[in-house]
């Protein structure tokens, strides 16, 4: 018998070795929170324990960011090649506009389920997942994505509710590690559960759409 996986989400979620460049980002980060980066028209309502930069963090130009950037660039780009079987002349033929920017969470913080609009692929890079100590699973501001197949668990029985992770209608939820990496499409709804750390939790989100050059 061979059973087919269709309706799939692709998502990628990997640990880089950026350790370095993970707390020269945290530095830089916190010494970059002020009026004139902090978003002045939020697609949220502004809470008060987490800070939420403009929407162009990655092209702010500083060794640092283009470093970031490009990290982020050669993760995507292999994973795009990958989804879709595209060779190298197609994926060297992609051109690229993207928004970008920086999460500060303090304790308490979190952030509402949302997608990405007008957008193909959404990336997370985590500088800082905050503290490791945390006892409360349910409080250590876990990256939730939402099963998109909304209507999968309308009924549950025996025979669904112990389905294997690729058929599984439940959530996909993780903690992210410092230098992790997380790619999945940006119509997948997605929340941060409310994070209770005494040091800051800190992420930098990029959203990508793309066209074939010529």
């Amino acid at each position: 018998m061979q059973i087919k996986n269709y309706f799939t989400t692709p998502l990628l979620y990997e640990e880089t070795k950026e350790i370095l460049l993970c707390e020269k980002l945290e530095k830089f980060i916190l010494g970059s929170m002020n009026e004139k980066t902090e978003i002045k028209n939020a697609p949220q309502s502004s809470h008060p324990d987490l800070f939420e930069s403009e929407f162009d963090f990655l092209n702010w130009n500083t060794p640092l960011t283009n470093q970031l950037k490009q990290l982020i660039l050669e993760y995507l780009l292999e994973f795009i090649k990958k989804v879709n079987n595209f060779d190298a002349k197609t994926i060297a033929s992609l051109r690229f506009n993207h928004e970008s920017w920086f999460h500060v969470v303090k304790r308490g913080g979190y952030f509402q389920a949302h997608t990405h609009p007008n957008h193909a692929w959404s990336v997370v890079f985590c500088v800082n997942p905050g503290d490791d100590n945390i006892v409360n699973e349910f409080e250590a501001g876990k990256l939730l994505c939402v099963d998109p197949r909304m209507n999968a668990a309308m009924y549950l029985d025996p025979t669904n509710t112990h389905l294997k992770r690729e058929f599984s209608f439940n959530g996909f939820k993780t903690k992210l590690k410092k230098g992790g990496i997380l790619i999945f499409p940006s119509y997948l709804q997605h929340s941060v559960e409310p994070y209770y750390g005494d040091e800051h939790r800190i992420t930098v989100a990029a959203n990508f759409r793309f066209h074939i050059n010529g």
